[in-house]
């Protein structure tokens, strides 16, 4: 055989051998950097909640932890799973004119059920503490901060009864996640239970006070409702518990809070200001 057709032929028969072991090759590295790329969450909707009050300058909260000018932007993201999570950040003055901004995170089921929230904050009475996490199980409120001074550390378990929800400290997503225990049923009311968690002192860094309350569906809004010139439906309820006395709460149709407000002399509203879909949910 001809020396060059003999090279030849040699390189053909390693092409025809390691070709489909170097695609193996290819294919086998290709895959997993495929895998990777993909988001491992998915950019759902971003939006701010405010507080305002019919009263001027007015602070919202136990008169310990009052606060001014409440304000709250947010992003959800949907989880690979099904589930929901929310990045935020809050912006308030506490006490007043004393500024203070700090990071949340909340976890929320499929139905956009809060089933944990984090609060990147210290605990008053605990300087060194942080972050505050509390997971919301079906029968128990489980709260616990972490601290540089073990001694420091923070444990709270609330065995809780009914559905629940926190009213303090302030959370859009808990409010909105109550309403899912109203029954479908205009106007039938079902037991709910609220919680507060109050920084008292160094002896009770925080203290969990538990209220019994209703809740009922009062049916869609009469009317649309409008943020910033956009149209929006809402489903309309009413909860009724100690700390609060009466409070409104409108929902858009995914689920989301679209306002809460009190009753009485002083009214105190949260609402949605700003909001933006990326994709449907």
């Amino acid at each position: 055989m001809v020396p060059q057709l003999a090279v030849l032929r040699v390189m053909e028969m390693f092409m025809f051998v390691t070709r489909p072991v170097l695609l193996s090759i290819l294919f086998s590295v290709c895959l997993p950097l495929a895998i990777a790329q993909q988001p491992d969450r998915v950019k759902v909707a971003e939006g701010e909640y405010r507080v305002v009050t019919d009263e001027g300058d007015m602070g919202v909260g136990p008169i310990e932890t009052e606060v001014f000018h409440f304000r709250e932007s947010w992003t959800l993201w949907r989880l690979p799973g099904g589930e929901y999570e929310v990045d935020g950040d809050r912006t308030f003055e506490s006490p007043r004119d004393y500024i203070r901004e700090n990071r949340f995170t909340a976890r929320l089921a499929a139905d956009l059920q809060i089933l944990e929230v984090k609060e990147f904050a210290h605990l008053r009475y605990r300087p060194d503490s942080g972050p505050l996490t509390c997971e919301l199980l079906p029968h128990e409120l489980q709260c616990h901060s972490r601290a540089r001074d073990p001694a420091h550390a923070v444990d709270i378990q609330c065995t809780m009864d009914r559905p629940y929800g926190f009213l303090w400290p302030l959370s859009a997503f808990s409010l909105a996640s109550l309403t899912r225990a109203a029954p479908k049923e205009i106007g039938r009311k079902a037991v709910v239970q609220v919680v507060q968690l109050d920084e008292v002192g160094d002896d009770l860094p925080v203290v969990t006070i538990r209220s019994d309350g209703m809740i009922r569906s009062l049916g869609p809004s009469e009317g649309l409702f409008d943020i910033v010139g956009k149209k929006y439906r809402a489903n309309v309820y009413e909860l009724t518990a100690g700390p609060i006395g009466k409070m409104t709460i409108w929902t858009s149709t995914e689920g989301l809070l679209l306002a809460a407000e009190t009753s009485g002399l002083i009214k105190r509203r949260m609402e949605l200001v700003r909001f933006t879909k990326f994709v449907d949910f």
